[in-house]
């Protein structure tokens, strides 16, 4: 499966536009292994470099160097484009959130970094959500996406049955 455009650009550019671009409709989404629970899920944000390294050669096409937790490496490549794009965007959020400024001027670089991939994360998640709600890979990995990020609870996110 080919990757989406922002493989190649790690600036993030690609990522917050891609977002609001529809999947391809022939874009299939192979067997994703989702977080097993919870626990599994916020264990899996941070690996060692060993383990980083084995999840991005195992991926199945280039994870862009944005993407750096590795559950959303494990599933990056089986993801339609606009699922991809978002998690490069979010994983985007999570670094720049989690940065302390050290002066005035890194803190206006935060706050801006912050609104350019944070800003409506949340709307545009249950976006993604209500676009590929019929698809249980997709609708399994975005689960495991909501648990990880603490996303939108309120979506009544449910595997899919059989």
């Amino acid at each position: 499966m080919a990757c989406s455009p922002q493989a190649a650009d790690s600036t993030g550019d690609v990522a917050a536009d891609a977002v609001t671009q529809p999947a391809a409709a022939d874009t299939p989404a192979a067997a994703v292994a989702p977080a097993a629970d919870e626990a599994d899920a916020a264990a899996t944000l941070a690996g060692s470099p060993e383990e980083e390294q084995q999840a991005r050669a195992a991926a199945g096409c280039s994870v862009p160097n944005d993407v750096a937790f590795l559950q959303d490496i494990r599933i990056y490549c089986d993801m339609p484009a606009d699922v991809q794009a978002f998690i490069a965007r979010e994983n985007s959020c999570q670094h720049f959130a989690g940065e302390e400024p050290y002066d005035d001027a890194r803190r206006r670089e935060l706050e801006a970094a912050t609104a350019r991939f944070c800003d409506d994360r949340k709307k545009i998640f249950a976006g993604l959500v209500a676009r590929h709600r019929d698809d249980c890979a997709i609708r399994q990995a975005l689960i495991g996406v909501n648990l990880r990020y603490d996303l939108s609870p309120d979506l009544g996110l449910k595997p899919c049955e059989g």
